[in-house]
């Protein structure tokens, strides 16, 4: 049985803003401590009154790094409220709807986003995963097109539309794609796993066990690992 990941690297999966030193204003909210008797997130004194686009997205992000996404998105809601045409806003809160699998909302969102920048690649690549999601893979294959014709360079672009090829038995395409990730991320675990099963597919199976243990050495999620491992001892039994 063959197997592929269906997401690439992290730094791929979503669009993040700009590292930059917090302010000394967005700092005092991020220590504040939490307000009691309060109906909701945020409803007495608004502390997010004064802040840009920019500081509200970093402030949704740290709840996204500390586990309140809720919270998270409830600050992204107010920030769009305020700036509507933000696409790194609304890029944001799509890929955590993308996360939280509420396809059809990360749908809107990029729809939106798309609207107002129809040339970031990293857009497309995220409203390609959410059409995947509704089996939509047509409209898929073309965001995925559109975001490698701006960014020839996108592992996330060539790694998902490899797997959609992958999925369609188009094997030499998707190959080609995966040949690509593995030349632009060859630190990228999943792009050796999935090249890995095309190779299979090909009848080349002493490369596919090569790209497999190669995948091992890169350190990959445990999960992935025991797949990894289940496959070789099937391809291979002299590795049991």
């Amino acid at each position: 049985m063959l197997a592929i990941a269906l997401v690439a690297c992290d730094s791929d999966k979503v669009s993040t803003v700009e590292e930059v030193e917090p302010s000394e204003e967005l700092k005092a909210f991020l220590e504040s401590p939490p307000r009691t008797n309060v109906s909701g997130a945020h409803k007495q004194s608004d502390p997010h009154a004064s802040l840009s686009a920019d500081k509200m997205a970093q402030v949704a992000l740290q709840h996204l790094d500390e586990g309140r996404a809720e919270l998270a998105v409830e600050t992204l809601n107010e920030a769009i409220g305020k700036y509507p045409q933000d696409v790194m806003l609304l890029s944001i809160r799509a890929s955590v709807f993308l996360q939280q699998q509420q396809s059809s909302l990360a749908l809107a969102d990029l729809n939106r986003a798309i609207e107002i920048n129809p040339h970031d690649a990293v857009l497309l690549v995220n409203r390609a995963q959410a059409y995947r999601s509704f089996g939509r893979n047509e409209e898929a294959r073309r965001d995925l097109d559109g975001a490698i014709e701006i960014d020839p360079n996108s592992v996330a672009a060539y790694f998902n539309r490899g797997s959609l090829l992958f999925e369609a038995e188009k094997y030499d395409l998707a190959l080609a794609d995966f040949n690509r990730c593995v030349e632009l991320g060859p630190a990228v675990p999943a792009a050796y796993f999935n090249r890995a099963s095309t190779y299979e597919a090909l009848g080349q199976r002493d490369k596919a066990i090569g790209d497999l243990e190669h995948f091992l050495t890169l350190n990959p999620e445990e999960s992935w690992a025991q797949v990894a491992r289940d496959m070789l001892k099937q391809w291979d039994p002299d590795l049991s």
